[in-house]
């Protein structure tokens, strides 16, 4: 049996990080790498030093350059995965990160 959050954003993070990688190891499936994308942060993003944040962005073509613009809201809505292409984690103790900074977007396919 598994067991998933109630939080439908936990819940997601949880079953792509966890829960699917389980299952496919069950199945004797290799693992899938994520569909990965570079984008420029187009916000700046406050995280608390010693977690590592997952933030649902948007992906925006802006000419030549892509950019992952943040989607903003309460953790437990799901509005933050409609609007979203993507999940971009803040790295671990890096305090936030900065608008025009490269991240690696993990795209939901």
């Amino acid at each position: 049996m598994i067991g998933l959050p109630g939080n439908p954003v936990s819940a997601l993070l949880v079953a792509r990080q966890i829960v699917c990688p389980i299952i496919r190891r069950w199945l004797g499936v290799a693992a899938e790498a994520p569909a990965r994308i570079q984008a420029i942060l187009s916000a700046n993003i406050a995280s608390t030093t010693g977690r590592l944040d997952t933030i649902p962005v948007r992906l925006i073509q802006n000419g030549d350059q892509l950019l992952a613009e943040p989607v903003f809201g309460k953790s437990n809505l799901i509005y933050t995965l409609i609007h979203a292409d993507g999940l971009m984690d803040v790295p671990l103790n890096s305090g936030g990160l900065k608008a025009g900074t490269l991240v690696e977007v993990e795209r939901f396919v």
